[in-house]
């Protein structure tokens, strides 16, 4: 028989998984687009949320100290600190507020219930859990074909670049899953189709890199069924014209940079967007606070007019708004915990292998597009990463 503290600590930690899923699928601590019949939802996940943690939190009789939990913990009080320092010298933007509570309310909490009192069955259900989220936007996806496929849009209230990324994760999970080898491939394919019409580019692109990188470990192992795969797929595509009439969906088209109106010799904002990046970097090394990196990039109109608000890099993001100091902690917390990490790159069935492959997509996504909230994903996964096979 289980004993009673083992039974409420896994009721507790189910709460709080569960909770936390609806958070992650969220985004926001509150959100006044979750209210129905006068009552907004939001407020109650996050009440439950808020509490299940707080609840988890006295299970922690005894903190053990390394180097991976110390790294995070500064990274943090240095995201927390710096914002604080720099918003008294630079200003706050709603944007701004917004951004920091969300992260130090969700992807926080979340991150410290992991790396204190996760073993590998709760990082397991946390993973099942956030492959659900998938599923889920993946049948709005489907059901709402019609407005996606017209124009650029997410589901149930989200932008198109979060739903993308989603939809992509799905596509890592079920294909990596050790639990998951019936129909892997045809529910990878589903996913990726549905992400097509969103019209983002930087979740496929990062699918793309992720598949070589897997490719490039199992050359031997795969490199045959793989050409032939590819080859039967090409082959599908253009003899029976699919793509060409994926191709007439603006959104499909945009994500291969609109081949049929000049492609990648159309000018580029992002290539704009890092160039001002650097040079906010170099004119403000100690940051200018959260959110405020519209505001003091050197053609401020340039990004406003075209609702950019973020470097779409999660790299310079940090160091424009928080400096070079929480760059630095960030970027050897995230060596550390690839440290950490051990895997087998040559055995595709084993758990800790599709959460590398699931890394490295969230991580070259964050590269690409998306502000800090949209990197929530990589923030959780990090310490999912160093969660201990044997509690």
């Amino acid at each position: 028989m289980f004993r009673k503290g083992k039974i409420n600590r896994d009721i507790l930690l189910l709460i709080f998984i569960l909770s936390a899923g609806v958070m992650m699928a969220i985004g926001r601590f509150y959100d006044e687009r979750l209210e129905l019949l006068g009552i907004n939802f939001s407020i109650i996940f996050s009440s439950i949320f808020t509490l299940s943690f707080f609840s988890v939190l006295f299970l922690i009789k005894s903190i053990k100290i390394d180097l991976n939990k110390i790294l995070l913990y500064i990274f943090y009080y240095l995201i927390i600190i710096s914002t604080l320092i720099l918003w008294s010298i630079y200003g706050v933007t709603d944007y701004g507020l917004v951004k920091f509570f969300n992260l130090v309310l969700i992807p926080l909490p979340i991150s410290l219930v992991i790396i204190e009192k996760f073993n590998n069955r709760d990082r397991d259900l946390m993973i099942t859990i956030l492959l659900g989220i998938s599923v889920l936007l993946l049948l709005f996806t489907l059901f709402s074909f019609s407005t996606l496929s017209s124009t650029r849009s997410g589901v149930l209230g989200g932008g198109p670049i979060v739903l993308s990324r989603w939809l992509c994760f799905g596509a890592i999970v079920v294909l990596f899953h050790p639990k998951i080898k019936r129909f892997n491939f045809i529910y990878m394919i589903l996913f990726i189709l549905a992400s097509l019409f969103t019209g983002s580019r930087g979740p496929i692109f990062s699918l793309f890199l992720v598949m070589i990188l897997y490719f490039f470990f199992n050359f031997r192992k795969v490199f045959f069924r793989t050409i032939i795969l590819l080859s039967f797929l090409i082959s599908i595509l253009f003899f029976t014209g699919i793509f060409d009439q994926l191709l007439q969906y603006n959104n499909v088209s945009r994500v291969f940079m609109n081949i049929g109106e000049g492609g990648f010799n159309k000018p580029n904002n992002r290539s704009y967007i890092f160039e001002s990046s650097i040079q906010e970097i170099i004119s403000y090394p100690l940051g200018v606070g959260s959110g405020n990196f519209v505001e003091y990039t050197e053609d401020p109109s340039f990004f406003k007019n075209k609702d950019l608000f973020y470097p779409h890099n999660l790299f310079f993001e940090i160091l424009c708004e928080f400096g070079i100091l929480t760059f630095l902690v960030f970027m050897i917390y995230l060596l550390q915990s690839l440290l950490s990490f051990k895997i087998n790159l040559f055995n595709k069935r084993e758990t800790r292998n599709m959460m590398f492959y699931t890394f490295a997509f969230l991580f070259l996504n964050s590269m690409v597009s998306g502000d800090l909230n949209d990197a929530r994903l990589l923030f959780v996964f990090i310490p999912l990463m160093l969660v201990k096979e044997i509690e």
